[in-house]
């Protein structure tokens, strides 16, 4: 699907290949020279594709492998497949910064990532720009943001009346589209601008959790109003929620399933793609006894019987437990071809020949990672010091589930009323 570019033939775009494939961070010269032999992932994400592409709903997918399988390259290849498909990409890793249990954080976390095809301005405002407002696709999406039925914060109807009303005003503007991507909206000024339009304005009194969910659908749609297929939020090293306590991991799995769920809309042009180890099910959700702990939690916070939020963590539990695609590792003849082919874009990369590697194992059970590491470290070697004799270890990196304390600390509670705060300070932040 995804075709090596005529650039590939440069020195430059073979070496940017090469540094990427050896710190194992894939980027796009890489995922171009090499492929990716994940047929079914590959037929399933575009049918995914297809489908909100068309109008209707996708499912979501998620991908598992153990550390250094290929997960992360898996994704760089999805990505560049929906660039090419006219789809709006996000690549978000779950870290400190950008916890999975924290859905405000994790839709800043996509929205600042946004990638768009063949453009390379600020993402939010590339897509404001090729609004057309005379549109069907323009008028269809204005229409569900003002139905009561989608259930929207009533900022994101405001916002898009007064963006095509306010059209002489840039830096106003400026600040309604720094809104659709997570910002604050200047609400003293909104109100004013909707007074001289003869409009009225109710604040919304929603939280910051729920905000969150709402941009997600509202930008999914926005993108789609500009000519877009869609968005697609790609988040990876989802296994680090096995880090958090209980309460806080408790929290990613309902954000899990409310990923998951908004995909199924309809009303929603978003294709979730989650990556996790092939072991978090065993080592988590059995080992750790979350099919049981999480329950146990959640009635006990809440006082009372089941709850939504259980029904949600139970559901993201069962997401990472049963919807899962593990990547097919490679045989021997796959092996032998990666080998081949590294060895020929290390060659174009520093214009030297690399010797036929001693060091190729075909323990199948070694992560792909770890085998061009060892091979790209000794033609390095042997380049450098000719005469030097070459002899590797390699260590293969285990995924560690403690719970880690920090990881918790970063994902704090916003109060559940910040949006009212927010409203009645207007646009004093």
């Amino acid at each position: 699907m995804v075709s090596l570019a005529a650039d590939a033939d440069s020195k430059f775009a073979a070496r940017s290949a090469i540094e990427a494939l050896r710190a194992g961070v894939p980027n796009s010269f890489s995922v171009r020279a090499m492929g990716c032999d994940q047929p079914r992932i590959e037929m399933e994400f575009l049918e995914q594709l297809e489908a909100v592409a068309g109008g209707g709903a996708a499912e979501g997918l998620l991908i598992k492998g153990d550390f250094g399988t290929g997960k992360s390259h898996s994704l760089e290849y999805l990505r560049e497949i929906a660039l090419e498909q006219r789809f709006v990409v996000s690549r978000v890793y779950v870290n400190k910064e950008t916890p999975l249990h924290d859905p405000a954080k994790l839709f800043q976390g996509a929205a600042d990532s946004v990638a768009l095809p063949a453009r390379s301005g600020p993402a939010f405002l590339e897509i404001a720009n090729q609004l057309v407002f005379n549109s069907q696709p323009y008028r269809d999406f204005e229409r569900w943001a003002n139905q009561v039925s989608s259930e929207l914060d009533t900022r994101f109807a405001a916002s898009l009346l007064l963006f095509e009303k306010c059209h002489g005003d840039h830096e106003f503007r400026d600040h309604l589209i720094r809104f659709w991507a997570g910002g604050k909206l200047p609400v003293t000024e909104v109100k004013s601008k909707l007074r001289q339009l003869g409009e009225s304005y109710v604040p919304g009194y929603t939280s910051l959790r729920e905000l969150a969910v709402q941009r997600l659908r509202f930008a999914s749609r926005l993108m789609h109003a500009a000519g877009y297929s869609g968005w697609v939020v790609l988040i990876d090293e989802v296994e680090l929620i096995g880090t958090y306590s209980p309460l806080q991991r408790a929290k990613s799995y309902i954000e899990i399933a409310r990923l998951m769920q908004l995909a199924r809309d309809p009303g929603v042009c978003m294709v979730p793609v989650l990556a996790i180890t092939d072991d978090f099910t065993r080592a988590v959700l059995e080992e750790k006894g979350d099919f049981e702990r999480i329950p146990a939690l959640l009635q006990k916070r809440a006082g009372i019987g089941d709850t939504p939020d259980n029904a949600m963590a139970v559901a993201g539990m069962r997401v990472l437990a049963d919807r899962g695609i593990s990547l097919k590792r490679p045989d021997v003849n796959a092996l032998d071809e990666t080998y081949a082919r590294i060895r020929a874009l290390y060659a174009r990369a520093y214009g030297w020949e690399p010797a036929a590697s001693t060091m190729v194992r075909r323990e199948l059970s070694t992560p792909l990672r770890a085998y061009i590491r060892r091979w790209i470290t000794e033609w390095d070697l042997h380049r450098l010091y000719p005469q030097a004799e070459v002899d590797l270890e390699t260590t293969v990196w285990h995924t560690d589930y403690s719970e880690d304390p920090e990881a918790d600390a970063a994902g704090e509670e916003v109060p559940s009323d910040q949006s009212l705060i927010d409203d009645v300070l207007g646009d004093i932040a």
